[in-house]
C-alpha cells in the first residue's frame, strides 16, 4: 500500500535524460505487477480465515502466511535495487514477476500449512524483486516534468489495489470458482502474471550508472537479524514460549547491532555499505521511518484482527466480510486521490488529523461494540469504518513524502528502499504481536470461544491499534517545521 516516491525522486536535481517515445505504453505494463502486489496482499486478508479453516491450520501458522509474505518483502528489497543496478531492472523484473507466478500457482495448489508459509515467503522475496525495478524504470524513463503525473498514477494504482483487493478476495471466495474456495485468490494471480511476462519487451533496459556492488557481509546480517526477529514471534505463542524462541530474539538484537556496526565501520573505511545510515542524521527522515512503523503496525493489524472477528466471532460469510471492509477502501481511495493537493494547502497538519481520526475510530468501534456486539453491518459501524478509511488516506498516501522529502538525490533509493522495509517489516511486527495479545486475551481456541469472548480480545486488540495511530499522530507532532 506504500507509495516509496517523494518530492525528491521528482525534482530538478535528476540530469536530463533521454526519453522512450513508448515509455506510456512501458509504465502501464510495469505498473500491472504493482497492482498484482497490493491485490495480492489485502485479498488474501480477507481469505484467511476460510484457508486456514480449510487447511486446519492453527492461528499462529496463519498468522505467519501473512507475516511470512512480508517478511520476504523486507529482506531482500534493500538488495533487490542494487541487484537491478547490477544486471538490469527489465531482467531482475522478469525474474520477480516470474516467481511471483509460480509461486501463486503453487499456493493454490497447497495442501500443508506449512508448505504455503514457505510459499508465501518465497513469493514475498519474488515481490521484493518487482518493486524496486518498478520504481527504477520509472525514474530513468521520464524526463521531470512528467514524473509527478507518472509518480501519481502509481499512487492512484496502490489506492484501486487496497480498495479493491479486500472486496475481490471476498468474492473470489463466495463465487468458489470451479470448487476452489480461498484457491481462487491465489490462482487469480496467475493470468496476470503470465500477461505481464508477455508485455515485458515494451520496457527498455537499464542500469545503473556507476560500478555497483553488494555488501554482502550487510546483506547476511540483515536477513538474519529479521528473520530470528519475526519468526518466534510467530511461533512462540503455538509452542508456549519455550527457550529458543527468546533466544533466538536475543540473538536477533544481537545481529542487528552488529549490522549497525559493520555499516558504519565501512562508511569509516570508504567501502559502500549495504545502507548509508548517515540518512538517519536527517531528522525529517529519521522521525518519518519511526512514524512509519508505528502507523503501519497499527494499520495492518487492524485488517488482520477485523477479518478473524468477522468470520469467526460473528460468523459472517465472506461476502459479508467484504462488505464491511468496503467503507474502509472507499474511505481510502476518496481521500488519498485528494490528500496531496489538501497537503500542499495546509501541510503537514493533515497527516496529524488523519492518524488521530484513526484512533479515534479505534476507540469509537469499541464503544459500538459493546452497545450492539451482533452485527457490525449497521449504520453507525459503517460510518466509523468510512471515517476511519478517510483517515487512512489523509495520513498513509502523504507520508511517504513526510519521510523522503529530505533526503539528497544520491540517496533516493537508499530512503526509498528503507522506507518499503520498515513498511514491511511493522507489517510482519504488527500481526505477530497483535496476534500474541488477541491469542491471550481469547485464551481459547477460536473455535470454541463464544462472541463475548471474541468481543473482549477484539476490544483488547482494537485499543491497541488505537494506541498505535495515537502514537503515529505524536510522532508527526515531533517533525521539523516544515512544507510537506
Amino acid at each position: 500500500m506504500s507509495n516509496p516516491i517523494s518530492e525528491t525522486f521528482t525534482s530538478d536535481r535528476f540530469p536530463k535524460q533521454q526519453t522512450d517515445r513508448r515509455r506510456w505504453y512501458a509504465l502501464a505494463v510495469i505498473l500491472l505487477p504493482i497492482l498484482l502486489i497490493q491485490l495480492n496482499t489485502f485479498m488474501i486478508q480477507v481469505a484467511l480465515p476460510s484457508l486456514q479453516n480449510s487447511l486446519h491450520a492453527g492461528f499462529s501458522e496463519a498468522q505467519f502466511m501473512v507475516a511470512g509474505y512480508s517478511l520476504g518483502m523486507a529482506l531482500a528489497l534493500m538488495i533487490s535495487g542494487k541487484l537491478g543496478d547490477m544486471y538490469g531492472r527489465k531482467r531482475m523484473l522478469l525474474i520477480g514477476v516470474a516467481g511471483f507466478t509460480l509461486m501463486a500457482a503453487l499456493g493454490g495448489l497447497a495442501s500443508d500449512p506449512s508448505v504455503l508459509i514457505a510459499i508465501r515467503i518465497m513469493q514475498g522475496l519474488a515481490a521484493a524483486v518487482i518493486q524496486p525495478q518498478v520504481l527504477s524504470t520509472m525514474q530513468v524513463s521520464f524526463p521531470p516534468q512528467e514524473k509527478a503525473l507518472a509518480f501519481g498514477i502509481y499512487g492512484a494504482l496502490i489506492g484501486v489495489g487496497f480498495t479493491f483487493g479486500l472486496i475481490l478476495g471476498g468474492l473470489l471466495i463466495d463465487w468458489n470458482w470451479f470448487a476452489l474456495g480461498w484457491r481462487n485468490v491465489f490462482f487469480f494471480n496467475v493470468p496476470i502474471g503470465v500477461l505481464v511476462l508477455l508485455l515485458l519487451p515494451i520496457i527498455p533496459e537499464s542500469r545503473g550508472g556507476q560500478a555497483q556492488s553488494i555488501d554482502w557481509s550487510g546483506a547476511i546480517l540483515l536477513i538474519a537479524g529479521l528473520f530470528l526477529l519475526i519468526y518466534p514471534l510467530s511461533e512462540g505463542q503455538k509452542r508456549g514460549w519455550p527457550l529458543w524462541t527468546w533466544s533466538c530474539l536475543v540473538l536477533a538484537i544481537s545481529i542487528l547491532l552488529a549490522f549497525v556496526a559493520v555499516e558504519l565501520r565501512k562508511s569509516r573505511q570508504g567501502a559502500v555499505p549495504l545502507v548509508d545510515l548517515s540518512i538517519f542524521q536527517l531528522p525529517s527522515f529519521r522521525v518519518g521511518i519511526i512514524t512509519v512503523t508505528v502507523f503501519y503496525s497499527g494499520m495492518f493489524s487492524f485488517f488482520f484482527i477485523l477479518s478473524y472477528f468477522l468470520q469467526y466471532g460473528l460468523h459472517y460469510s465472506i461476502k459479508s466480510t467484504s462488505l464491511v471492509f468496503l467503507p474502509i477502501g472507499a474511505g481510502f481511495f476518496l481521500s488519498s486521490l485528494v490528500s496531496s493537493g489538501i497537503v500542499r494547502r495546509w501541510g503537514g497538519n493533515v497527516l496529524k488529523i488523519g492518524a488521530l481520526v484513526m484512533a479515534i475510530c479505534s476507540f469509537a468501534l469499541i464503544g459500538t461494540l459493546h452497545a450492539d456486539a451482533v452485527d457490525l453491518l449497521t449504520m453507525p459501524n459503517m460510518v466509523i469504518l468510512l471515517v476511519y478509511g478517510l483517515g487512512l488516506g489523509l495520513a498513509g498516501t502523504p507520508l511517504v513524502n513526510v519521510a523522503l522529502s529530505e533526503v539528497p538525490a544520491e540517496n533516493a533509493g537508499t530512503g526509498s528502499g528503507l522506507f518499503t522495509t520498515f513498511t514491511n517489516l511493522a507489517n510482519s511486527l504488527g500481526v505477530a504481536l497483535i496476534g500474541i495479545l488477541f491469542s491471550a486475551v481469547l485464551s481459547k481456541p477460536l473455535a470454541a470461544a463464544d462472541l463475548p469472548d471474541y468481543v473482549r480480545a477484539f476490544s483488547a486488540s482494537l485499543t491497541v491499534t488505537g494506541c498505535l495511530a495515537f502514537a503515529a499522530f505524536l510522532c508527526l507532532c515531533l517533525l521539523p517545521k516544515r512544507k510537506v
